[in-house]
């Protein structure tokens, strides 16, 4: 009988139920977690590192202005819609820009199409299409650019695909004869490819224009747009047909800017505010220029200041590990990145002791998946070697969804904690019912022999199977404290059992001595020995049912709602109805050893057990509103 209560056998069975019911929490909240220790983990998270497209914004784009031949224009329209008008800025002159919205509209494979029901349907990258929309409300479409007519004849030759490491795109066309490559990408790095910009329609040295193209791209970037600029340049057929990729992207001709709007998705800023109360600091990596990154970070609520800091891949490149390690636990915005900048921001946080989630949608985001202690997987716009690479898939793209899966982590190591408490206070109560008995009687007692145990192995079996396994996993379905998003993370270096060793002896000393000291009343008042062990087991039943309700918090019991997890009260219903029924059942009178009792008697075994664990948890809750949390832990009391 000692050795069946001394060994928590449904410890590792109940973990794993417990695990496995996080995991379809999150599931329900579009979070796929694909490795059931990852569940644990996400509570402890205190760096979330995300890509800002299309998870901290919607990767709805829309040009919304561009400075093209030497003048600014604003955009009309929101979305995919093909009709606005270019309004002029501050009543410029207006030289033709077509060429502009020509070379955005040919070095580009997307495409918007309209449904039967009027709505607009993009298809293709957002950047593209948002180029696409633009050039429709200038009647320029790529399919009509490419048909055969007596004025124009262009034809596609090669496309040289966008890479993150360029971060450019670019095609060769023939029209009319002449070869062009129209190369498109991130302005800072076009501009160093650049010889000549187009204004009013003259040819101007990049020299001459540099500061000029520099203020169009900060002023862009300051209001959050997003900057693309597009470039043109003849070549000949030779270089057209074999020419290599750095070849051809060279002595560029600048044809304009656009700017690009990807708006905030108006949930994000929420989540973030709960992360932060949550002591979950939230970095946002971005390959977009470094103000439209700052300027995004602040919107958020991010960074707190306009003029944040913003680490920039170039940086990255010049610093060493070691200065990285300096800087990067006050970093929140990292510019101008690549995949393999990721995989360093997250060893250098590790080195500092976090805990880091890492989002990534790409080929190349991988093994900063995979170096992260959670790496997340867009579930829409990821491939599937990222996917692979993740601990967990956000299956509709959200940011919000993150938030939910710490808040789920912390709520599943919550209950895997008061499943413990629950289970170890329970365990000490039945091995101290039985040591003591060992201990302590020295002869017998009225009609009970020194030999009788206060239970039999049998009775502390059905204990841990069902009066103690049963209400267990029915604590891993409990809603979270109320202030569970307002605690810090936990260090994932201390021990699970911190802060609950005391609480679980005392609770569980006071349980196995009331157990012991019902089964030695009921031997002293000359019952036999089977109800006299009956007694000790109802008990004990009753003392792990009451005592339930006060593991479910790391307060007291009278601070959570008794009735707020209806699987908790079924659980704890069916293991006390079916504790009775075995003692009045004659099948399990001679399997068990258990005797039917008087009513008086079942009052006491229900009423009795009660009592320890709402004084000490009165005592405790006294001691909160009167003293305070600081007092208490200085006075080291807390585990009463």
């Amino acid at each position: 009988a000692l050795a069946v209560a001394a060994i928590p056998y449904a410890l590792p069975a109940v973990l794993s139920i417990v695990l496995t019911i996080g995991a379809t929490k999150l599931a329900k909240n579009q979070g796929l977690i694909k490795s059931l220790n990852s569940v644990e983990t996400l509570g402890a998270t205190n760096y979330i590192a995300s890509d800002k497209t299309g998870t901290l914004t919607k990767n709805e784009m829309t040009v919304t202005r561009f400075f093209a031949n030497g003048a600014h224009y604003e955009v009309e329209g929101n979305g995919y819609d093909t009709t606005g008008d270019f309004l002029p800025v501050n009543d410029q002159d207006t030289p033709a820009f077509q060429r502009f919205l020509q070379a955005a509209v040919l070095n580009n494979e997307a495409n918007v199409t309209q449904d039967e029901d009027g709505r607009f349907q993009p298809f293709g990258n957002p950047t593209d299409v948002a180029l696409v929309v633009a050039g429709a409300k200038g009647d320029i479409d790529r399919a009509t650019l490419l048909e055969k007519t007596d004025q124009r004849d262009i034809d596609i030759f090669r496309v040289l695909p966008f890479d993150s490491t360029r971060k450019m795109m670019s095609v060769v066309i023939k029209e009319n004869g002449q070869f062009k490559v129209l190369t498109k990408g991130a302005p800072d790095v076009i501009l160093q490819k650049t010889d000549q910009v187009v204004d009013h329609d003259q040819l101007v040295p990049i020299a001459d224009a540099r500061a000029t193209m520099g203020k169009v791209i900060l002023d862009f970037a300051n209001d959050a747009l997003r900057t693309i600029a597009i470039t043109e340049r003849a070549i000949d057929e030779s270089l057209a047909l074999h020419g290599e990729t750095a070849e051809l992207e060279q002595h560029l001709t600048l044809l304009g800017i656009a700017g690009i709007i990807d708006p905030p998705r108006p949930e994000v800023k929420r989540s973030i505010q709960s992360l932060h109360a949550a002591g979950v600091n939230v970095v946002m990596i971005t390959g977009d220029h470094a103000a439209t990154a700052r300027a995004i970070a602040y919107k958020l609520g991010i960074v707190q200041k306009k003029d944040a800091q913003v680490i920039e891949g170039a940086m990255l490149d010049k610093l060493p590990d070691a200065e990285l390690d300096d800087v990067v636990l006050e970093a929140r915005v990292y510019a101008r990145v690549s995949p393999e900048h990721k995989q360093r921001i997250v060893k250098a946080l590790q080195r500092r002791g976090q805990v880091v989630a890492m989002t990534g949608d790409g080929i190349n985001d991988a093994p900063a998946l995979r170096a992260a202690d959670i790496g997340i997987a867009m579930g829409i716009n990821g491939t599937e070697v990222t996917k692979d690479a993740a601990d967990l898939i956000l299956l509709d793209d959200k940011f919000t969804t993150i938030e939910k899966s710490v808040a789920a982590g912390r709520t599943i190591f919550g209950n895997i904690k008061n499943f413990m408490r629950h289970e170890l206070t329970t365990n000490v109560a039945e091995v101290l019912a039985l040591l003591l008995g060992v201990i302590l009687m020295t002869g017998p007692i009225g009609r009970v022999s020194v030999t009788t145990p206060t239970l039999t192995a049998l009775m502390v079996l059905w204990v841990n199977m069902i009066s103690d396994a049963l209400p267990s996993f029915a604590l891993a379905y409990d809603k979270p404290q109320a202030d569970q998003m307002k605690q810090k993370p936990r260090d994932t270096n201390i021990s699970i059992l911190k802060g609950m060793v005391g609480r679980i002896f005392v609770r569980g000393t006071v349980m196995g001595g009331t157990v012991y000291v019902a089964f030695i009343w009921a031997a002293s008042a000359g019952l036999p020995a089977a109800t006299a062990q009956t007694i000790a087991f109802l008990t004990l039943v009753f003392g792990q049912l009451w005592h339930v309700f006060d593991a479910r918090s790391t307060t007291t019991l009278y601070r959570r709602n008794p009735f707020s997890n209806i699987k908790l009260l079924a659980a704890v219903s069916f293991a006390a109805v079916s504790s009775l029924l075995v003692t009045t059942l004659p099948f399990f009178n001679v399997v068990m050893g258990t005797q039917m009792l008087t009513w008086q008697q079942y009052l006491l075994v229900t009423v009795l057990p009660a009592i320890p664990t709402l004084v000490l948890s009165g005592i405790k809750e006294a001691l909160l509103v009167g003293i305070g949390w600081e007092k208490i832990i200085s006075f080291q009391i807390n585990w009463c």
